[in-house]
């Protein structure tokens, strides 16, 4: 490393920021902002970048006066964000998520100017953490095919079973409250596929939820295509425990094998499935760890051919319920993608120890080592 780098970070909560700091603190200095600069010159793209941050956020249904605010400070934190990294394109804009308001204007601006980023975010395995210099999630950089990955396996050394330790350690998150008890499910022994809500409202779904946006807008999807399972078959829902409970209403008085488990651990319910459809929850990644099969229903960066498979409007997700006894996977694409995510994507950090992530990120920034490799096939197959 000829010189250390300057990292300019938007100022994330204490646990996030000593993540950040602990990854970031061996390569150079950090420089934290509690919120980003402000410009009255606007560019050309202020316009949009800042119409793209307000329709990533939750107060993006707002109207009138507070549209036109939230709109103003948005094009205002554009344009001082670009302005500083126009000045100060060898500095590294960091931000944790990064894909909705300000923090989307702040990374937009560093990458319009020229400057590099790096997107921080919790990673969906245990202990792990997302480092990608393009995005988080489906905006991630990875390919969408396992070309790469099968090409990754074949040259490496390393042991492609060994991404399958990290299942002993998933827990699901326990509920804010008690969740209350449900009459008359039907036992895990029998037939079913299991479908585990997301948060309303998240990010994930508002971004990259496809045709299913809402919570109720995929529950009322699933309510149809319950009806053509198999005879004997049902579908399992179970809400996500820090969320107040609404899913039972919508059920009561619906015709069709349909149920609401809150109360039967996540995982206890991934294990006994036959399978599992999400639109893009973590759990369809971590349902891999029990060799379930997988439908995915929104965009996800996991549901590539082979790995899961994707049903991306409620006809495709009816036909596919239809077939779910045949449900299936590729054991040789899921090795292949599964032991890149754990070995190479996800680094290992703690709170205060950060050295198991610092090659990893080096390597992201200077365009080296396996990640750049795989990186590469990116732009040919989204």
């Amino acid at each position: 490393m000829a010189r250390p780098f300057t990292f300019v970070c938007l100022n994330p909560r204490k646990t996030k920021r000593a993540r950040i700091a602990a990854a970031l603190g061996p390569l150079g200095t950090i420089e934290w902002r509690l919120l980003p600069k402000l410009g009255f010159s606007d560019w050309p793209e202020t316009h949009a970048r800042a119409e793209t941050a307000l329709l990533a956020m939750r107060s993006s249904y707002a109207q009138g006066l507070k549209r036109r605010a939230l709109t103003a400070l948005l094009r205002l934190q554009y344009n001082g964000t670009r302005r500083y990294f126009e000045r100060h394109k060898d500095h590294i804009a960091v931000a944790w998520n990064g894909l909705n308001g300000s923090r989307r204007v702040y990374m937009d601006a560093a990458k319009d100017a020229g400057a590099k980023t790096l997107f921080f975010e919790l990673g969906p395995f245990p202990d792990r953490i997302t480092v990608d210099p393009a995005g988080v999630n489906y905006a991630n950089s990875l390919p969408r095919v396992a070309t790469p990955y099968k090409a990754w396996v074949a040259q490496s050394s390393k042991d492609t079973d060994a991404w399958r330790a990290l299942g002993a350690r998933i827990k699901q998150r326990m509920p804010d409250q008690p969740p209350a008890p449900t009459a008359e499910l039907p036992p895990l022994s029998e037939p079913f596929v299991f479908a585990p809500l997301q948060v309303p409202g998240d990010s994930q779904l508002r971004l990259f939820g496809g045709q299913f946006r809402t919570v109720p807008a995929f529950v009322d999807a699933l309510i149809v295509a319950a009806q053509a399972l198999p005879d004997g078959w049902h579908l399992r829902l179970k809400e996500h425990p820090s969320t107040p409970a609404f899913v039972a209403d919508m059920l009561r008085d619906v015709d069709a094998p349909i149920y609401l488990d809150n109360t039967t651990d996540t995982f206890a319910q991934v294990a006994a499935s036959r399978g599992v459809v999400t639109i893009n929850s973590s759990v369809g990644l971590e349902a891999m760890f029990f060799d379930k099969p997988v439908v995915a229903c929104g965009q996800c960066f996991w549901a590539i051919p082979g790995m899961a498979a994707t049903t991306p409007d409620q006809a495709s997700l009816t036909d596919a319920m239809t077939k779910a006894a045949d449900w299936s996977f590729d054991p040789d694409i899921r090795n292949a993608v599964m032991s890149f995510l754990d070995q190479v994507y996800y680094p290992a950090i703690d709170q205060t120890d950060g050295d198991t992530a610092t090659q990893t990120i080096l390597d992201r920034l200077q365009g080296t080592g396996p990640f750049a490799t795989v990186q590469r096939e990116r732009e040919v197959t989204v």
